[in-house]
């Protein structure tokens, strides 16, 4: 009996140091998590709608002042059409989701929608191959959850568009890397400073009298980024990138804006050289929740959208953001 009793106690501490290492293990997990860096400049603002719904966020923009709304937000929802909601920022006050999708000849777009970006008159959505365009006055003309039809589109060289932004009469188009399941082309991989960048962005020049609504499908300039971009923003003085894949923490890297400095580098695209220009010494480096997606510049703020509450993720990250956020004097 001794020897049953010994062994049952065994079994029985053994189970309960592996349970109290799983509690602290879990503990550590939800609770262990800080973000002093961030936590220092972020501030909640509006709620992120269309998370009940399923939706996927990927990405956001500003939208001009004559729309009535602040934001303009795109992502998908796994077996239906990917969808744009309108924003007003207003934090802690309910508001109706407003959203559209999109058709391409009548039928519905259910592609992956990746980054958003505004113009005063057009919207620019980043569709897997393709960005597609759509006429802003359409958008915010239609009802409630109805479907738009693109006017445009134009293709890049990449695998997969992943965001866009706009600034200054330029759209930047960025690929998303991870080796394994997202790959680019290996003329794409780059050496900077001792380490590889595996990605790039295309800087086009404007015009949206044209289709597509840039001047030449041969980019302007040629940016080299690092992996895991999720989002590009611009201003005069600083590039910025979101940097996430799923729950390792996000990084927000900031580094000097020299893209109008003269370079001797060039990248080759449908045949043209194009003006090269590799990001290296960051000026700042803030870590942040995971999941971090598109990122954009509105009234001196930064702003950051995360993934992290959507349905598939929700139950298994420690920080779930359900607003967007805005980092100020980074």
């Amino acid at each position: 009996m001794k020897k049953h009793s010994r062994a049952g106690n065994i079994v029985i501490w053994t189970l309960i140091l592996v349970l109290s290492a799983v509690a602290v293990f879990l503990g550590v997990w939800w609770f262990g998590f800080s973000y002093s860096g961030f936590d220092d400049v972020a501030a909640r603002e509006a709620s992120i709608p269309g998370l009940d719904s399923g939706l996927s966020p990927q990405g956001l923009c500003p939208l001009p002042e004559r729309s009535g709304y602040d934001f303009a937000m795109s992502g998908y929802i796994s077996g239906e059409p990917s969808r744009v909601y309108l924003i007003k920022n207003t934090a802690n006050v309910s508001q109706e989701e407003r959203y559209v999708t999109f058709t391409e000849n009548g039928k519905a777009d259910d592609s992956h929608f990746g980054g958003i970006a505004c113009s005063d008159d057009y919207m620019y959505i980043a569709s897997e191959k393709k960005i597609i365009r759509i006429s802003l006055d359409k958008v915010l003309g239609a009802e409630n959850g109805g479907a738009v039809e693109i006017d445009d589109f134009f293709e890049t060289d990449f695998r997969s568009n992943a965001y866009c932004y706009i600034f200054g009469g330029m759209l930047y188009v960025g690929e998303f890397y991870r080796p394994g399941n997202y790959n680019t082309d290996v003329s794409h991989h780059m050496e900077v400073n001792g380490k590889t960048n595996h990605a790039l962005v295309y800087v086009y020049a404007m015009d949206e009298k044209h289709e597509g609504g840039i001047a030449d499908m041969v980019p302007a300039k040629v940016i080299s980024v690092c992996d895991e971009v999720q989002g590009i923003a611009v201003d005069g003085e600083s590039i910025y990138l979101s940097c996430s894949y799923g729950l390792p923490a996000s990084r927000l890297k900031k580094y000097e804006n020299r893209l109008d400095t003269e370079t001797a580098e060039t990248f080759s695209v449908g045949g043209a050289q194009v003006p090269l220009y590799r990001l290296a010494d960051k000026d700042a480096d803030l870590t942040m929740p995971c999941m971090s997606e598109e990122i954009c510049l509105k009234d001196g703020k930064l702003y950051v959208l995360f993934e992290s509450m959507s349905k598939q993720y929700r139950w298994v990250v420690h920080n779930r953001i359900s607003t967007l956020i805005s980092l100020e004097g980074i």
